[in-house]
């Protein structure tokens, strides 16, 4: 049936943006709750929010499908907009050795890190690539997350960057997540080569390859990755070739890459845990949305956690993320706001707000995703909550009830105990 109601919610969150821009400040503690409404859903679409006055002429004249929320909240599905969850085999034994006191450097410079996954992901068949990623977005939709940007950068040549774009692809095929990609071949400098070398092999043979392949295109600027010059470079040729422009930065240091967002018109910017005042006012005024994953830093930076709170005060528009990697295998939205708001000095309604309308802006779906308004797609989630705000507070529990996806329930927590 392709007309469906939800009703009977204890609160409908739709988190509407201001529709040209995402939202910062004081802004983002408005989640728009609705009470005493219905969502109608036709096909694919949401087509009208209705008060529960009409509910029962609507049902009786209408026939839709009724999904019972029963007392539980309604809102958007979550909006994940830096993932690098398509790869091929495992890197658990970094947890270890993270445990033992070696850093993020120290474990690159020996070999693993990005360049155990670059071995791994070139040497893996792409289907097995397909059915061990598939596992991760599915553990994603467990969670609530509906909408999902992917990053390459695990393969650095032409012939497996590609194999991880179809990847991408077969994924989006199922119906089950909705995928936005992103080329991320300066995410590591190939063993035998040197950065400058790599980056002029990247610009002269692969993004013509790529180009149309992938919406957006991206650069691990940083210490021990790439720096700010090749960056610009890399930008400045993508941007030729019709790709959007996203940028990791200031995640490991503060090496100036952030002086590149004015001229190069960078959607987003990622990371940002040694960013100073300076960067942040260049965030700002640029229009990027500025990024963050807290959930990283939980895993890679000894519990130092960014200060969202300080680009909430200066309204700076923010979105947050998982982050999903070989190094930080954990795709929940669901603890990436906990931490958000347990550690980076951000309430539960702003933090709601960056997983969902804002992270659809830093992707420019906003006019498909990441609120619930006529038009839109039908991406929601019925949480195992009465009221939004037990989301950090019960963190950790079974806190999604279904997830839909273009209007079809593709997650429904049917476990029973009695």
């Amino acid at each position: 049936m392709s007309l469906k109601i939800i009703t009977g919610a204890s609160q409908i969150l739709t988190m509407e943006g201001s529709g040209w821009k995402p939202l910062s400040g004081e802004s983002m503690e408005s989640l728009s709750i609705k009470n005493g409404v219905s969502v109608v859903i036709d096909g694919s679409k949401i087509r009208e929010i209705i008060p529960n006055s009409r509910l029962d002429s609507f049902i009786s004249s209408e026939n839709p499908e009724v999904i019972d929320a029963a007392g539980k909240v309604v809102m958007p599905g979550f909006v994940d907009s830096h993932t690098h969850i398509v790869y091929g085999g495992s890197r658990h034994e970094e947890f270890y050795q993270k445990l033992q006191g070696r850093t993020y450097l120290e474990i690159l410079n020996s070999g693993n890190g990005i360049y155990r996954t670059v071995q791994d992901t070139r040497n893996t068949d792409e289907d097995t690539i397909y059915r061990q990623s598939l596992e991760r977005v599915r553990d994603a939709i467990s969670t609530g997350t509906t909408y999902m940007e992917m990053k390459t950068g695990y393969g650095l040549d032409a012939e497996s960057e590609m194999k991880m774009l179809h990847v991408m692809d077969r994924i989006s095929a199922t119906g089950t997540m909705g995928v936005s990609k992103t080329f991320l071949p300066l995410h590591a400098i190939p063993k035998g080569m040197t950065e400058s070398s790599y980056v002029e092999m990247v610009i002269e043979k692969m993004l013509p390859l790529f180009k149309g392949k992938a919406r957006f295109a991206d650069s691990f600027c940083d210490r021990g990755a790439f720096s700010k010059e090749s960056t610009e470079r890399f930008f400045r040729a993508a941007s030729s070739m019709g790709f959007e422009l996203r940028l990791h930065a200031d995640e490991l240091a503060n090496i100036g890459c952030l002086d590149l967002i004015n001229g190069n018109k960078v959607r987003s910017v990622d990371h940002l845990l040694e960013t100073d005042n300076s960067g942040m006012e260049r965030i700002k005024a640029s229009g990027a949305v500025a990024n963050f994953l807290p959930i990283t830093a939980f895993n890679i930076k000894d519990g130092k956690y960014p200060d969202i709170g300080i680009f909430y005060e200066n309204q700076v528009p923010f979105s947050i993320s998982t982050d999903c990697s070989p190094v930080s295998g954990n795709t929940s939205m669901l603890f990436s706001i906990y931490l958000a708001v347990r550690y980076c000095g951000i309430s539960i309604e702003a933090a709601l707000s960056a997983a969902t309308i804002n992270g659809a802006f830093s992707l420019g779906e906003n006019n498909r995703v990441g609120s619930i308004e006529p038009g839109k797609s039908a991406d929601l989630i019925i949480l195992n909550a009465s009221d939004y705000r037990e989301i950090p507070y019960r963190y950790g529990s079974r806190m999604i009830s279904r997830v839909m996806k273009n209007g079809e329930i593709i997650y429904h927590d049917s476990s029973s105990f009695f």
